[in-house]
């Protein structure tokens, strides 16, 4: 008899025990359509934003520089049409109009004497540009100018300038400072090989 009731319940406890494994199984299979919601596996959807990316582009501007020395003034206007090769890379091709006004002194047999002189210079230009962080840029640009020289003596001449620049730059605008390396007393309508400058660009 003894017997007997620990087969009968050792036959219930591995009936009880497969049976609980099937409906462990059945509950947890996506595909039995009366599974029970609390044990359905849970399903998350992530969407990932990625960064737009960037369209090479177009934009307006230019440079605005005035510098007053020894009584002289240079203005210099430099409208510009820049090309965006990348966030960091610009390309800009420009025109430029700079005129210039002051005087000079020569020493002569008669002692000093102070001359006044006005010149117009008309050309163009190209640069390069690279901002590593976006509030700072660097330049190099190309310019050369064709220079009508009204004084003692009239003169015509063509002048080339290599600017090396930095600037700061916030929203649509720029500041900096630029240095041509082929700055010339002679030729150049500008008393310094430095020079301030401010920028723009729409």
């Amino acid at each position: 008899m003894l017997k007997k009731i620990l087969y009968l319940s050792l036959i219930v406890f591995i009936s009880t025990s497969i049976h609980a494994q099937e409906k462990i199984v059945i509950e947890n299979n996506d595909n039995y359509k009366f599974q029970s919601e609390k044990n359905k596996p849970a399903q998350t959807t992530t969407i990932q934003r990625s960064a737009p990316v960037f369209q090479p582009r177009w934009s307006y501007g230019g440079n605005i520089g005035m510098s007053f020395w020894n009584g002289g003034t240079d203005i210099y206007l430099g409208p510009k049409a820049y090309y965006h090769i990348s966030p960091k890379f610009l390309t800009g091709i420009g025109v430029t109009y700079i005129y210039s006004d002051g005087s000079y002194w020569t020493n002569g047999i008669g002692g000093s004497r102070k001359y006044d002189y006005h010149s117009n210079s008309f050309g163009g230009s190209v640069s390069a540009l690279y901002r590593p962080i976006p509030f700072l840029q660097f330049s190099a640009e190309y310019e050369g100018l064709q220079t009508e020289w009204r004084g003692v003596v009239d003169d015509s001449y063509w002048n080339n300038a290599i600017y090396l620049g930095a600037s700061f730059v916030a929203g649509h605008f720029s500041f900096g400072f630029r240095y041509d390396v082929l700055y010339d007393s002679d030729k150049s309508v500008y008393g310094d090989a430095w020079q301030p400058f401010i920028g723009f660009y729409f």
